[in-house]
């Protein structure tokens, strides 16, 4: 999360940036602002080996395991606004996936996003939001700072969402007889690449896939490249605040 913000730095300069990666351990994220505190067990997840991060950005619970993840900095105003830049991202995201054999659409309508209660991000398909046979895939969501934007969400392999729901404080801790976290509770509540395609892609054949249709939809070149010296600098001072209980559950 604290180099997702870092990489907010470049964007004020103009920059588009890219990044693409996945989670170990397992890790349930709570939006910038929903409610935690009194509604997830901690205890529950260090039971279960999960670890609990705030993110920068809004929206509600999303467990992080079997996926790949997007981060997309930028200049706040270089697509438009709030609704006009989510669309051209997610139009990037659908191009990529279709790569892969998905037949990926946005979810119609125009109406307000959902209150930020306990259920999980993957329950509610928004709209605009990516959808495969009427179930989300892709969740994401966007947060805008001193003209530049973090746009950052969840592409699944599998779904595992149930387990974000089996870690709320008030539905105590459960499990399927199968031990397998992405089967149980809320099942078929989101669509999977696995679920889709009938095989599982790796993390690096999604990541190609997503990085091809960036690159058609911005109409530009992807260039590779490292964190430069006072990035890591800042993430390392952000890593801090994220790392913090006080940050996780100040709500």
């Amino acid at each position: 999360m604290g180099v997702d913000e870092a990489l907010m730095g470049a964007a004020r300069t103009g920059e588009v940036v890219l990044r693409l990666y996945g989670w170990s351990p397992p890790c349930l994220s709570f939006g910038r602002h929903q409610r935690a505190r009194g509604r997830y067990d901690a205890d529950a997840a260090a039971r279960r080996g999960i670890d609990l991060v705030r993110r920068p950005t809004g929206g509600r619970a999303v467990f992080h395991h079997r996926e790949v993840t997007y981060a997309v900095a930028a200049p706040a105003d270089l697509w438009g606004g709030l609704r006009p830049s989510y669309r051209t991202i997610n139009r990037a995201l659908a191009r990529g996936l279709r790569r892969l054999g998905v037949d990926v659409e946005a979810a119609a309508g125009e109406g307000r996003a959902p209150g930020l209660s306990a259920r999980a991000c993957f329950r509610d398909p928004l709209p605009g939001e990516l959808v495969a046979a009427g179930r989300k895939l892709v969740g994401s969501a966007q947060w805008r700072r001193d003209g530049a934007l973090l746009q950052h969400g969840s592409v699944l392999l599998h779904d595992d969402q149930g387990e974000a729901d089996r870690l709320r404080a008030e539905g105590r801790e459960t499990s399927d007889a199968s031990g397998d976290p992405g089967e149980a509770g809320d099942e078929g509540s989101a669509a999977s690449l696995s679920g889709l395609l009938g095989r599982t892609p790796s993390g690096d054949e999604v990541a190609a896939a997503l990085r091809s249709g960036f690159a058609e939809e911005l109409g530009a070149r992807l260039e590779r490249a490292g964190l430069a010296p006072e990035e890591e600098e800042r993430a390392d001072r952000l890593e801090e605040r994220y790392r913090s209980d006080e940050w996780t559950w100040r709500r």
